[in-house]
């Protein structure tokens, strides 16, 4: 088993269809269903039930889930820890939540590297487990997140405002409906995080706080949990374009609070890079505002 092989099963798992995660991984369908077979012939057993509706896991997929997940986040580390040692103070580990648009900006780039020329960055993006991907404790240095979440020991800055929508089946009556609020949405079916998620990230995220839909790890898992199960989540108003969808429909939940797109890090963090990073993506990113949706009806 190599790690491509381990990071093509965990984007086939994650997915549940080798069409998407194809798509995501930037290849064709062929070679990844032609890995994954590989990979099952390898181990002696079958790592998914293949359906009409997708793929799910098999006992024996669960248990390399969790194993390559831990040998990934391994092999992750070590690299940082190598590229850290070759460049010492010039690396800076910025964590993104979600697919990275944040990050894929050339004006901060070109920002950045007027201000520290000699700076390396690492990038590495994070899922809904934390928020913060584990800034507090050392894993990166910079993290670009959606509020609300745990802020002790943060430094904490606002780069966008967004209002919240909630993500329906367009099957759903709620579809019919130009705005829903709180309690709309407070339905047993909605996406559930992950368990020791921040308190303060699952209450404003999770639609109901007793839900008992699909336990969910990313912005993508929630909308296959919309469209397979007509569960309810939620999403931040900027996300909306990047993830129209046929047959999920998006609502202003008009009561929930707004989140903002912010940069964080270490309240006693002192290096110039995470001062340097800060000013640039701060500075370019208010230079032109985020677009508004407020005519957005995805269906």
């Amino acid at each position: 088993m190599d790690l491509r092989g381990l990071r093509y099963f965990v984007t086939v798992a994650e997915e549940g269809n080798v069409s998407r995660a194809a798509r995501r991984l930037h290849m064709s369908q062929p070679p990844l269903s032609q890995r994954i077979r590989e990979l099952e012939t390898e181990l002696g057993c079958e790592l998914f039930v293949r359906g009409p509706k997708g793929m799910r896991l098999t006992p024996a997929g669960d248990v390399l889930l969790e194993e390559a997940k831990m040998l990934l986040a391994g092999a992750d580390r070590a690299k940082e820890r190598v590229v850290r040692q070759v460049t010492g103070a010039r690396l800076l580990r910025v964590g993104v939540l979600g697919p990275g648009e944040a990050t894929l900006s050339r004006p901060v780039a070109q920002a950045f590297a007027r201000s520290r020329p000699e700076a390396v960055v690492s990038l590495r993006q994070g899922d809904l487990t934390d928020p913060t991907m584990g800034l507090a404790a050392g894993a990166i240095d910079v993290a670009i997140t959606w509020t609300p979440f745990d802020v002790t020991g943060l430094a904490v800055r606002a780069i966008q405002e967004d209002r919240c929508f909630a993500a329906v089946s367009a099957d759903s009556p709620l579809a019919g409906r130009r705005a829903l609020t709180r309690g709309d949405i407070d339905h047993s079916d909605s996406i559930r995080l992950p368990a020791g998620v921040d308190a303060i990230w699952r209450a404003h995220w999770q639609p109901s706080l007793s839900g008992g839909g699909p336990e969910v790890h990313s912005l993508d898992e929630c909308l296959h949990a919309v469209l397979w199960q007509h569960s309810i989540a939620l999403v931040p108003e900027s996300a909306l374009r990047r993830h129209a969808v046929e047959g999920i429909a998006y609502r202003l939940v008009a009561d929930l609070p707004p989140t903002r797109l912010v940069l964080a890090w270490r309240r006693d963090d002192r290096s110039p890079l995470v001062t340097a990073y800060v000013e640039a993506f701060s500075t370019a990113r208010k230079r032109g505002p985020a677009p508004r949706h407020d005519r957005v009806v995805y269906t």
